[in-house]
């Protein structure tokens, strides 16, 4: 039999399902988060229109709609059908790769642990296995957290301030461009039942520390489970010391099945097999195999590269190289060593069995982070290459991961990679070597940066997702190093990162280019001023974009820099610069420079930029600008440019040219395999919903763009697309819901400093006053608006000019010419600010 709930308590079970904040949820439906919140603690019942929202967003049957309302309104009871059910995971735990060897004792302490402790790190030396019993216990009691257990790895992040970032991607929480990644993460995490597992936190410890405490201080429900050598010393800390695997007694005699029953036997035994397919435990080896699983103290690690060894030496060879290492450590006493010796001798063992020339290339290679090519590692490696790659492997001290269409890449298993990296530094190589690293990519962003702008791009796209852990190493590196090498790094990459990330390529420009040592570089300051200035448009700091842009051109036209010196002009031509006619100047000369340099990208650039500033002209300089890119092979841009000018013939009333560029976006976006966010395509679709009256079918598009830019950190476009959502709800006939939603968006642009969002915004709020008969209000908004409009020179597209005309239509017929005649001019003579507050006061 169901049981018996509430409306309000359904409601947050389902909102936590979709992991949606009352904020986010709020957001999407059109109310506001305090009627959300009311709801689901059952102090209000919603309206039939906004149940219908919530039972569509939440995904009820809609054949049963009129039971669901009924329950919603307190009408009926909890209605017969299921529930709908989220089939988003619980869990990111990878597969295992091999079988997981015993740790039943350690995993029943460890449950114990979590039961009583909100935070649990298990310490030990390296290779005891703290990452694999941390997912063998998050496998075991996956189901004891409604919101589930998440893996997240920080072996590879060298800066702390990158925590919240990574955590937040790992939970998959649609990022926000003006709210902090840690805030995001308390929002989604306060009302969630969640354990996340924070794997290598030994060299992170004090951004560890403070980032696990704020988040267990703001979380209730929350609990970590964290892998470190080191204690992460916050208050409330349980640690948990995880031992050897358990080994039998060398004084006592055992039969075959008996040491199997031993972890550390067990272990070396089916590691050897991945090795040697019918290698076993047999009256011959199983006392050599006890003694070295002894020497190596039952470390898991050391025990798996012993076994590794088994097809190059017999176990009796491997047991006396093993005792030889140990000498070699220990002074010739063999007196048992600290686990951490044990390790340590086992990859020195390992390290002794290769030639002079594997162990220089091998350190060499522990610069890279999250792996490498060939390629990369000849440039970066003073010595040969392929050679040493394929002879690394063979002896398992390097992997290499294969896949279709991508060239080999080759990584270190951890503990390997920290042993190399005290090699590298013992040797007094690290500084050298990190530097010829950061050279390297600083190369390949030199190379990649026009390619990401040509017909081969996706591919280049690509090849940087692999190399981003690599990149940030680089920019490190070039933070204590190279203010220049961090300057062309962050903004040659910009494209990339554009796409990708907007806040994280905020995060390294604004950092190399807030040192004073950056204005001695100032072809690299204005080359970095550029990129940046296009980041803050998409933020909507519109000041910031200025000051951006006069400084990017002043240096720029000092240095003789031409490419510089469009780019600092294009920025001018931007929404931030107040003069129509001066925007127009700036974009053609633009244009002419461009022209003159042969830049087939730039003239595109400026020729858009042209379009959105003289709109009598916009459809021609847009069909240039396509064409240029269209030759370039520039197949990103010319999708986004596709489908933006199909939403400009919309707004203009052409359906079926809009439906031709919009065809073509279409066909482009799956023939490169485009993942990432196509706003423009997805508005341009709920545009031609809209105008065929499919206000659901608009609404869907329309809200999904706004979910992407919101993930993408695009606030510019967010907030545009989002107050096209109000429009539908105007449509819809959902007034209270288009209210909200234009008030808040106004409010936005009026903060940004941002007119014609503002205008857009209240231009609807001007309809929904028209729909519910307060026309003195409507007539008010109208006046404003078109003076506004004036101002700018920013004229309405036709289909907006008729929805505008209707508005008035309406307000001559119900309140008189001569009274609307006055009203609408005393409208004209607000400014922003007054017709906001104008607005907020109704």
């Amino acid at each position: 039999m169901q049981e018996e709930i509430s409306f309000g308590t359904w409601l947050r079970k389902q909102r936590r399902a979709l992991d949606l904040s009352q904020k986010a949820l709020a957001n999407q439906v059109g109310c506001a988060e305090v009627t959300l919140r009311r709801i689901e603690a059952g102090t209000l019942k919603p309206s039939k229109a906004l149940a219908e929202i919530l039972l569509e967003k939440l995904g009820a049957p809609e054949t049963a709609w009129p039971q669901w309302i009924s329950f919603a309104r307190g009408l009926a009871g909890f209605p017969s059908q299921s529930l709908p059910s989220s089939d988003k995971p619980k869990s990111n735990l990878p597969s295992p790769l091999t079988t997981f060897i015993g740790r039943e004792k350690e995993q029943s302490d460890v449950m114990r642990l979590l039961a009583k402790h909100r935070l649990v790190t298990f310490t030990g030396s390296g290779g005891v296995g703290k990452s694999r019993l941390s997912l063998g216990v998050g496998e075991q009691i996956l189901e004891d957290y409604d919101d589930g257990v998440w893996f997240v790895e920080l072996a590879f992040l060298s800066d702390p301030a990158l925590l919240p970032q990574t955590a937040t991607a790992v939970l998959g929480i649609p990022t926000q461009s003006d709210i902090p990644y840690t805030d995001l993460l308390i929002n989604f995490l306060r009302s969630k039942s969640i354990l996340l597992i924070l794997d290598n936190c030994e060299h992170l410890l004090d951004g560890c520390a403070h980032f696990v405490d704020i988040l267990l201080k703001s979380c209730p429900d929350l609990k970590i489970l964290a892998t470190s050598r080191e204690p992460i010393s916050v208050l409330g800390e349980a640690l948990y010391r995880v031992p050897s695997l358990r080994l039998p007694d060398p004084q006592q005699l055992h039969t075959l099945n008996s040491l199997r029953d031993f972890e550390a036997i067990k272990l070396f035994e089916e590691r050897s097999r991945l090795i040697q397919f019918d290698f076993s435990l047999t009256p011959e080896n199983a006392s050599a195999i006890a003694q070295i699983c002894h020497r190596l103290d039952g470390i898991p690690l050391a025990i798996e590269l012993a076994a590794s060894k088994v097809g190059m030496f017999s176990i009796e060879q491997i047991g006396q190289q093993l005792d030889e290492s140990f000498k070699i450590l220990t002074g010739g006493s063999r007196i048992a060593l600290p686990r951490h010796q044990t390790l340590h001798a086992s990859m020195s063992w390992s390290w002794g069995l290769l030639t002079k020339a594997e162990q220089i290339f091998l350190r060499q290679l522990s610069v890279f982070a999250g792996g490498w090519t060939l390629e990369a590692a000849q440039a970066v490696c003073d010595r040969e290459g392929f050679e040493l790659t394929s002879s690394l492997v063979k002896k398992s001290m390097i992997v290499m991961d294969r896949e279709v269409d991508r060239d080999t890449r080759y990584r270190f298993h951890e503990i390997v990679h920290q042993y190399t990296h005290e090699k590298l530094v013992a040797a007094g190589e690290e500084e050298k070597t990190r530097t010829l690293h950061m050279k390297y990519f600083l190369l390949l962003a030199a190379q990649v940066e026009p390619e990401l702008k040509g017909p081969t791009q996706m591919q280049w796209y690509a090849r940087v997702k692999d190399e981003r852990d690599n990149i940030r190493a680089a920019l490190v590196w070039a933070d204590q190093t190279d203010v220049e090498a961090g300057l062309y790094l962050s903004s040659r990459l910009g494209t990339f990162w554009h796409i990708f990330d907007l806040r994280e390529e905020n995060h390294w420009l604004a950092k190399f280019l807030q040192k004073s040592e950056s204005h001695s570089y100032p072809r690299a300051r204005a080359k970095a001023l550029s990129v940046r200035g296009l980041i803050l448009q998409n933020l909507q700091q519109f000041d910031a974009v200025l000051s951006a842009a006069k400084e990017c051109l002043e240096l720029s036209r000092a240095l003789g820099d031409q490419e510089g010196e469009v780019d600092g002009l294009l920025l001018l031509t931007s929404d931030a610069w107040p003069n129509v006619t001066d925007r127009m100047k700036f974009a053609q000369r633009a244009l002419e420079l461009a022209a003159s340099l042969g830049d087939v990208s730039r003239q595109a650039e400026a020729l858009w930029q042209l379009g959105l500033v003289q709109a009598n002209k916009r459809f021609i300089y847009w069909q240039k600008a396509i064409d240029l890119a269209r030759s370039a092979g520039d197949g990103r841009w010319l999708a986004d440019s596709l489908s933006a000018m199909a939403l400009e013939f919309l707004l203009n009333g052409d359906v079926d040219s809009a439906q031709k560029y919009l065809d073509e976006s279409e066909m482009l976006h799956q023939k490169f395999n485009m993942n990432l966010p196509p706003g423009d395509l997805l508005s341009a679709h709920g545009q031609i919903a809209l105008l065929r009256g499919d206000y659901k079918k608009a609404r869907a598009y329309f809200q999904e763009s706004a979910r992407m830019f919101v993930e993408y950190g695009d606030r510019h476009e967010y907030l545009w697309v989002h107050v096209r959502v109000g429009y539908v709800a105007l449509r819809e006939g959902n007034l209270e819901e288009a209210r909200h939603i234009f008030t808040e968006i106004a409010q936005d642009f009026q903060k940004d400093k941002y007119m014609i969002g503002a205008i857009f915004a209240l231009e609807g709020m001007a309809g929904m006053y028209a729909a519910v008969n307060k026309t003195e209000f409507a007539a008010c908004l109208v006046g404003w608006a078109d003076e506004t409009r004036e101002k700018i020179g920013d004229l309405r597209p036709p289909l907006e000019q008729a929805d505008v005309d209707q508005i008035i239509s309406d307000c001559i017929a119900k309140m008189g010419e001569a009274a609307f005649s006055k009203t609408y001019k005393e409208g004209r003579k607000l400014t922003l600010d007054e017709a906001v507050g104008y607005v907020l006061k109704i």
